[in-house]
């Protein structure tokens, strides 16, 4: 009996047509019985036409999937669109009560407090004792004693009245269970077997005891339970149908799934985040090898430094001051190394006041570390070491094998290759331009790079300075040659490297000053920037002096045309780092990842908000109100 599960339909909230089933009015009502306190099927559980729903449910019916823009309907099974948080809400009250009505009378206790039995076996470890000693027992001779199992229900299908199969899941383990009344240890009748079956769902959470594991001939690893199921926490919404992959699906306002829903019916998501666990963890391992000690630095503070960013700004209720969210820990970090610390490095959030698109959120995770006495060419050799070891690591995660083409090809040229291409940021686009730039620290510069982009037809940035011309022009003619293979791009124009040391460009003509930094760049997307930290309290300051003049660089035409936009990513004048510089950093070089990122081509994830743990900043932000205008 038990192969017969394979081929029967899940017990489920799929359409049913209505000519298939009786009428409610066909069907009398369940006897009502006396409920008492060991036995919880002995009350009234389903009303009529529910009861006949769950009776005919082993009929072949064609099953809806689960759609991100629909929910399913208790009154007809017709698919229902979703629409704001409040519609969503009210529409999940109405499951909510309806299951309520059908679990009993209240009173009833649906969520026991947890009671660990002797023969509690994890599915886990159940499901992999029996495969390291295949075909050692069955139901019929094993002389082991019963098991007892909890999980999540995955799917229930019937087989007339008398048995019906489970597939039970936890921590992404299954085991199938096969609950027949006559194999019940202790003698349950024909109406309280099939009011109790009835009684559970898909998504509830349940406790069943049982024969240990055999393997049906069809290959189920399945367990034939001898007594009836217990419910430990009821699912009161409708279960969606496993859709893998829906994780990764386009998001909106209206069309938007919370994330453990996605959770439990995509198991990709589950191993993502696994995924992203186990690189951090690797990455911790690595530098603490090293000899790098993990710090925390403040994310609130009354400035945002340490990279060309929008922060986000807020104030103190304690005391009148304004705060902001860091865009960066760097220069904090910074200050330990003045302090006396050699090597340091920090995983933990930043947050940037910026767009959402698929590989930027508002919130993420990067690493950073600091280490006295180190030059590029270490830095750049430690982030081969990195990719390698968290290249093994991933190889060796059983749930998560990268998922594309591209996520394998990475693993295998990070494996491989000993060095990445190295282009040089001048005279890549001296070569790709067909002429040089101008000296970028001249007057006339913005107007000859805005001359550029006319003569190429090239969309100019919303505010034309310098720095956003020359990075535009790298997103153009450079990052696309690491589509095919990972790449640093090193010898950066120093205004796009305002806490970098520099030096005038050893080859190039128009005596560019560059940047001591290196960006490795995989698939088009930056994960890597590294650099040798200016320690120079007056060259410090004459960079963010730089960068206040570059940002109103373009103020004059702007107030030609009575609009003034100043751009509020530049870096301002941190009067407090300077001060800390003065007191000696020594050379240092410093190393930034974006880990998010990283997880992304690591786990072939197309978007950012695939490996953060509920989401992008849209995702975890839906239904708040609208910031007034």
């Amino acid at each position: 009996m038990a192969d017969m599960a394979d081929v029967l339909p899940p017990v489920g909230y799929g359409k049913v047509s209505s000519s298939s089933l009786p009428s409610n009015k066909a069907s009398p009502p369940p006897p009502d019985e006396e409920k008492t306190e060991k036995n919880r099927c002995e009350s009234p559980l389903r009303r009529a036409g529910s009861i006949v729903k769950l009776r005919h449910c082993q009929l072949p019916v064609p099953t809806a999937q689960w759609l991100p823009k629909a929910r399913f309907s208790t009154a007809d099974s017709k698919p229902t669109n979703r629409g704001t948080s409040e519609q969503d809400s009210a529409y999940s009250s109405k499951e909510v009560e309806e299951r309520m009505r059908e679990l009993g009378p209240s009173g009833t206790n649906l969520y026991p407090r947890c009671t660990i039995k002797q023969k509690e076996r994890d599915i886990k470890t159940l499901v992999s004792e029996f495969e390291d000693d295949e075909g050692a027992s069955t139901p019929e001779s094993s002389p082991a004693a019963d098991v007892q199992v909890s999980g999540r229900i995955a799917s229930i299908r019937l087989s007339g009245s008398k048995l019906v199969f489970l597939d039970l899941v936890k921590d992404q383990s299954k085991i199938q269970v096969t609950i027949s009344q006559a194999s019940l240890a202790s003698r349950v009748d024909l109406d309280a077997f099939k009011r109790q079956t009835r009684l559970i769902r898909r998504g509830d959470y349940i406790s069943i005891q049982g024969s240990p594991p055999f393997r049906s001939k069809n290959g189920q690893i399945t367990i034939k339970a001898s007594s009836l199921p217990v419910l430990l926490s009821p699912c009161l919404n409708r279960f969606p149908v496993e859709q893998p992959g829906f994780a990764t699906s386009e998001m909106s306002e209206s069309n938007f799934t919370p994330r453990h829903v996605e959770m439990l019916t995509d198991p990709n998501v589950i191993s993502t985040l696994k995924a992203r666990s186990s690189l951090i963890r690797t990455m911790r391992s690595f530098f603490e090898q090293l000899s790098f000690v993990e710090v925390s630095t403040p994310i609130l503070s009354a400035s945002a430094g340490g990279a060309t960013a929008k922060p986000f700004e807020t104030g103190s209720t304690h005391f009148d001051r304004k705060l902001a969210l860091r865009i960066a820990p760097e220069l904090y970090l910074k200050r330990l190394i003045v302090g006396g610390m050699t090597r340091i490095f920090e995983v933990g959030p930043s947050f940037r006041n910026e767009g959402v698109d698929k590989t930027h959120n508002p919130e993420f995770y990067t690493c950073e570390f600091y280490a006295v006495d180190h030059e590029l060419t270490q830095l750049i050799k430690y982030t081969h070491q990195l990719l390698k070891v968290i290249a093994i690591a991933m190889q060796a995660l059983p749930m998560v094998a990268p998922s594309t083409e591209q996520s394998r090809l990475l693993i295998k040229q990070v494996s491989e290759s000993e060095s990445f291409a190295e282009f040089d940021f001048m005279s890549t686009l001296n070569s790709a331009l067909g002429s040089d730039l101008p000296n970028l620290s001249s007057p006339g510069a913005q107007k000859a790079l805005i001359e550029i982009f006319e003569t190429r037809s090239l969309s100019t940035p919303s505010n034309p300075t310098v720095p956003r011309l020359v990075d535009k022009l790298a997103s153009v003619y450079i990052e696309p040659k690491s589509l095919d293979r990972p790449i640093w791009i090193t010898n950066i124009p120093e205004c796009l490297s305002p806490l970098a040391k520099s030096y005038v460009h050893p080859s190039v003509p128009n005596s560019q000053r560059v940047a001591a930094r290196a960006e490795l760049f995989i698939q088009g997307k930056e994960v890597v920037n590294c650099y040798e930290e200016e320690n120079s309290p007056f060259e410090q300051r004459r960079k963010f002096t730089d960068q206040q003049r570059l940002a109103r660089q373009d103020e004059r035409r702007q107030q030609q045309n009575g609009i003034v936009v100043v751009d509020e990513e530049a870096m301002t004048v941190d009067e407090d780092y300077i001060r800390a510089l003065e007191w000696g950093l020594p050379p240092t070089g410093g190393w930034g990842c974006g880990i998010d990122r990283l997880v992304m081509l690591f786990t072939g994830r197309e978007r950012i908000g695939d490996v953060m743990t509920f989401g992008n900043l849209r995702a975890v932000t839906r239904g708040a109100e609208k910031k007034d205008s």
